[in-house]
């Protein structure tokens, strides 16, 4: 009994460079997405008063040195 293996086709042409593109642009969307939900974050804690921050457990200093 012979068996046949069949080999792997080749990956078209320039389908790995789409693919690098494709994740670049990926990274950088859910890059931006971070940082922007950051930025709000810190907007917000930056106008709650030193009590309120103590309230939910954050120092003053924290929100200077996290974000």
């Amino acid at each position: 009994m012979t068996m046949y293996i069949e080999t792997a086709s080749p990956v078209p042409f320039g389908a790995v460079f789409s693919l690098k593109v494709v994740n670049f642009i990926d990274n950088s969307i859910a890059n931006f997405v971070e940082w922007n939900a950051t930025r709000k974050t810190a907007k917000a804690l930056s106008h709650l008063s030193v009590s309120q921050l103590e309230d939910i457990g954050v120092l003053p200093g924290d929100v200077k040195l996290r974000y």
